[in-house]
């Protein structure tokens, strides 16, 4: 019976042992399901930001006085290629707006 309750034993450390990996791959999937939620999170954010910003771009740009027609209709599709650029224009003061919507349009 000696081996009987050593074989138990064994079986016990060996059921603990896989209890315990199960439950460190469950709390690691879990660490990385809300890593990757975070990050999905911020990204739709930054991508409705985006598109909040692209909805207003054109009726900003009317409102840059010292902008012809054409300029703005060129500054439209172009800031509209470099979104972090287009928040950069929405930061800025109206007063600075035409100045760096020209250079803008003479970088790009």
């Amino acid at each position: 019976m000696v081996p009987h309750i050593q074989r138990g034993k064994k079986n016990s450390d060996e059921s603990e042992q896989i209890s315990t990996s199960i439950t460190d791959v469950a709390i690691f999937l879990g660490e990385n399901i809300q890593t990757v939620g975070l990050g999905l999170s911020r990204s739709i954010a930054f991508e409705k930001v985006i598109q909040e910003s692209a909805q207003k771009l054109y009726q900003a740009l009317c409102e840059v006085e010292g902008l012809n027609e054409d300029e703005r209709y060129r500054a439209l599709s172009k800031i509209l290629d470099h979104p972090m650029q287009m928040l950069i224009f929405f930061s800025l003061l109206s007063s600075v707006r035409l100045e760096w919507v020209k250079r803008f349009l003479a970088d790009n």
